[in-house]
């Protein structure tokens, strides 16, 4: 588990410092303060050798722009794309990783013309590559991502996403194995990930730990199963109805609920982040919901950091903890100070103090 990140010249943040970190970690703050720049850093870093990622999360953010500064410079903080983003973390052994991204001037760049289709494939050499619409122009020529990733084990190794010719592609560092990392937002839902991680789960006679969770929201579900009805593999759930429903028609709470359950259960030793942590739920189950969160992370070895502005969600997850075996649990609030950004963070007796004077932590 990581127990501190150092986050620099990314998105909003010019040096940002969160620690001690627990099992589970909430996320809370104003708006437009970072909850979520912060989730994209750790999204980053834990696909350290994925140049992809950037793009994707500007797409979670419905960004999608396929020029250079558009692309990657407002990654950078204020958009200084001359300087380097640095992540770096320690674990709970001490031992320390970083993830250095910046834009660099390739050679051999020519523009692409646009695309009426987008598409990614892999290459026989290994590649992903992307023919991606719209001008692949840039007026400073800073046309290649480069992430450097650097850990104890060994050498430093670099990973970069380039223009080539009307393509976007993408070269990735080999490296061993890390533990999954999944990021929730609040903007993509994918059916069929849900549906492959409820199968793992099913294959192993899991299944049932999903649905006694599932059934804090919907006590009426009796089982839950995979179907592919010919778009796609899709949970759907018996409610007594004389016929399978599909998931998603049963609310968004479910859902949503359902697939931070099957993240968490499928990533042992993994990290699972969450935007938004309480859409879709009601106020009245999140007790319930933060205790079945608790029992799967700890079972799983995983480590959760979610986001929320709810004050509910808060009182919520300190309830949970406290009655729990062990109050593996941390709220962080991010506070916007002139331009700088810090955080403040809440152990259990903090937190406890908090709500019990009414201070404002969210």
């Amino acid at each position: 588990m990581f127990r501190s990140f150092t986050i620099k010249n990314f998105r909003c943040f010019r040096d940002l410092s969160i620690e001690p970190l627990e099992r589970v970690n909430l996320i809370a703050g104003m708006n437009n303060v970072g909850k979520t720049a912060l989730l994209e850093a750790m999204f980053l870093h834990i696909g350290q050798n994925n140049p992809e990622l950037p793009m994707r999360i500007n797409v979670f953010r419905g960004i999608q722009r396929f020029d250079a500064e558009e692309m990657w410079g407002w990654l950078f903080f204020d958009k200084h794309v001359d300087e380097v983003i640095e992540v770096i973390s320690q674990n709970e052994a001490g031992a320390n990783r970083s993830l250095r991204i910046q834009m660099v001037e390739s050679e051999g760049f020519r523009p692409a013309p646009s695309r009426d289709n987008d598409k990614v494939t892999e290459s026989p050499a290994g590649f992903l590559t992307g023919s991606l619409s719209g001008s692949l122009t840039t007026a400073t020529g800073l046309h290649e991502l480069m992430l450097k990733y650097q850990d104890e084990t060994g050498p430093a190794s670099t990973s970069r996403a380039f223009m080539a010719a009307d393509e976007i592609r993408f070269e990735r560092a080999k490296l061993k194995p890390f533990p999954l990392g999944v990021f929730l937002n609040t903007r993509a839902r994918f059916p069929h990930e849900d549906a492959q991680r409820f199968s793992k789960l099913e294959a192993v006679g899991r299944q049932d730990e999903v649905l006694t969770t599932m059934q804090l929201l919907e006590p009426r579900l009796r089982r839950l199963a995979v179907l592919d009805t010919g778009g796609g593999p899709m949970i759907y759930g018996d409610v007594g109805a004389g016929q399978l429903v599909p998931l998603p028609l049963m609310g968004e709470g479910l859902v949503r609920l359902l697939s931070i359950v099957l993240a968490i259960a499928n990533a042992p030793r993994g990290t699972i982040l969450v935007d938004e942590i309480e859409n879709g739920l009601h106020h009245s189950v999140m007790v319930k919901v933060w205790e079945a969160i608790a029992n799967i992370a700890r079972r799983s070895g995983a480590q959760v950091f979610a986001t929320t502005h709810s004050w509910e969600c808060i009182c919520a997850a300190h309830q949970a903890f406290e009655a729990s075996e062990m109050y593996d649990f941390r709220l962080h609030r991010l506070d916007r100070i002139k331009d700088d950004i810090r955080v403040v963070t809440y152990d259990q007796k903090k937190l406890t103090t908090a709500i019990a004077t009414g201070l404002e932590v969210r």
